[in-house]
């Protein structure tokens, strides 16, 4: 197959940087005013050295809190290792650890662990094999990955989870013990500009008295089996101060209810706090403009909970967070969750784009649409079936769900899906296309321009407009015609605190701080500036290597 080959400081949104020019990056809170910490390596007020100012703006986290002192303290518990956040990392950790005999206490702000979403990748495991799955080249995906990520990435972090995570998936199927079931999921876009390798899974199994959209099965295993093996789990127990012993974090101050506890970890403490997707202010400093646009909204489970405890934390304790913007996950999953390769149209009835392409990118043009809306629609008539099926092979990607997860594709899947859907109203379907127009609300002398263009380009065999393949242009003649709704959310907004390939977590001279690892969507290194879809679910799957890895660094084995 032949595949076709931003940053910004700390503080400084994008939209700043072009506005203000070449400007000096923002210093944001460090060390020192937590209990236990001395304010010695910093500059006055808590922050880092090389702190400055984008247009007088000023982060409420630069102002580190006061310290709790020792007399609202009203008990302490001592562990080996303290994890704060019980998401797919923090609860891996502790499955591991409580495996290697450790001692472990896990904190959570939420009243149960979180940890959503339906892939899971590993370069390959045994359930991949046993499929006949092969795995593709380990160097090459290598490669594309830091392609994908403008070179921003840590290459060292992701080699590692590249290189080790069939090592973590085939232990974790072998110690579920048949309570969880490991479902290959075929790489779903196979175009020529942008290839997505095999490694997925969808992880299948029990979420006790809870909803699979609340709890995901892997998560509730780690959880029940790590409690099983004398894990500590201690909800609605948020985490907000660090305990320092000289320059080692030792443990954190933790609110639950209206007392405060201290949590010492003798062996480490362990941030896996998720991502600032709850957090609109540090959306504003760390993240591209696209993510704050005015009708995106967030599919993350639970909604909000994710504002970025962890990494104002680790800035407090002297921690550096990555010097590239936090890259932003758009799926589209809001509306219909299908567009397939025909025809997309903005709100006006115009086409926007070469849609022959992978998901995060149908997200962003959409949202790079004027109107300042969340969708666009997806033109095709009653051709479908067969054109589906052709196109399927070659293109199954930019789909977004392919309908080939588990077996194979049939017309009648498809046309059930579409049938629903003009049943709940998220496709408009006519017998002429300026009924078509009337449903959909675009100005149809437009809509019907567009329609004729991409008409004669089909015709032609040539897309000259946007250069899409030929042999996913289809004419949209034989009625009914229809229009499929679809549209991008905001999954999560992984990176952030800097680390090393040992996930240390690391201050401003790219020095460990002893003591303290992150590992998940709250630590940096694994993306850069994009979230690259070349294996699908890596995030869930990297976060569950790293929770396996950090135990290794931290006990030594």
């Amino acid at each position: 197959m032949n595949k076709e080959n931003g940053s910004k400081k700390k503080g400084i949104t994008r939209r700043q940087f072009v506005k203000g020019g070449a400007v000096a990056a923002v210093g944001l809170a460090a060390g020192g005013l937590m209990t236990g910490c001395d304010s010695d390596s910093k500059s006055k007020g808590g922050q880092s050295k090389d702190s400055g100012k984008s247009e007088g703006k000023k982060w409420s986290w630069e102002t580190p809190p006061e310290p709790i002192p020792d007399s609202k303290i009203k008990e302490t518990v001592e562990t080996e290792i303290l994890i704060i956040g019980a998401g797919i990392a923090g609860c891996m950790a502790a499955l591991r650890a409580t495996e290697q005999g450790a001692k472990v206490a896990i904190v959570e702000k939420n009243y149960m662990p979180s940890g959503r979403g339906g892939g899971w990748a590993s370069y390959t495991s045994k359930a991949l094999q046993a499929a006949g799955i092969e795995p593709g080249d380990k160097v090459e995906m290598f490669h594309e990955w830091v392609k994908r990520c403008a070179n921003r990435c840590n290459e060292r972090i992701v080699w590692k989870y590249l290189d080790r995570s069939e090592e973590v998936f085939n232990w974790f199927i072998d110690i579920s013990e048949g309570e969880l079931t490991f479902l290959p999921y075929l790489p779903r876009y196979v175009g020529p500009r942008y290839y997505e390798y095999p490694g997925c899974h969808f992880i299948m199994g029990d979420t006790g008295e809870f909803k699979n959209m609340e709890i995901t099965a892997p998560v509730y295993f780690m959880w029940k089996r790590s409690e099983k093996q004398g894990a500590k789990y201690y909800f609605e127990h948020r985490a907000e101060q660090f305990v320092k012993d000289g320059d080692r974090v030792v443990g954190a101050i933790v609110k639950a209810g209206d007392d405060y506890k201290k949590f010492i970890g003798k062996k480490a403490v362990i941030l896996a706090t998720g991502d600032i997707g709850g957090d609109k202010e540090m959306m504003e400093a760390y993240c591209e403009p696209i993510v704050l646009h005015p009708a995106l909204k967030s599919k993350y489970i639970p909604v909000g909970m994710n504002t970025g405890d962890g990494h104002k934390m680790a800035m407090w304790a002297g921690g550096h967070m990555e010097d590239t913007i936090i890259p932003s996950m758009l799926h589209l999953t809001e509306y219909a969750w299908y567009c397939f390769g025909f025809l997309h149209v903005n709100a006006q009835g115009k086409r926007f784009m070469n849609e022959d392409t992978w998901a995060q990118a149908k997200s962003i043009e959409i949202l790079n649409q004027p109107g300042n809306v969340n969708y666009a629609w997806s033109i095709f008539d009653s051709k479908y079936p067969e054109e589906l099926e052709k196109q399927i092979p070659i293109a199954g990607g930019q789909f977004w769900d392919d309908m080939v997860r588990f077996g194979p594709w049939t017309p009648e899947l498809v046309t059930k899906t579409i049938e629903g859907h003009v049943e709940d109203g998220l496709c408009k379907k006519a017998d002429t296309l300026e009924e078509l127009a009337d449903l959909m609300e675009v100005d149809k002398e437009t809509f019907l321009a567009t329609v004729n263009r991409y008409n004669e380009l089909a015709k032609k065999g040539e897309d000259v407009d946007f250069h899409k393949r030929k042999e996913i242009l289809t004419t949209i003649e034989k009625p009914p015609f229809y229009a499929l709704k679809f549209g991008p959310a905001l999954l999560v907004l992984p990176g952030g605190i800097e680390i090393s390939e040992d996930f240390e977590v690391l201050d401003d001279d790219k020095k460990p701080i002893p003591g303290l690892y992150a590992i998940g969507n709250c630590s940096g290194g694994r993306y850069g500036i994009e979230y690259p879809l070349i294996l699908n679910g890596n995030s869930h799957g990297s976060a569950m290597t790293e929770g396996y890895l950090v135990v290794e660094t931290i006990l030594g084995k």
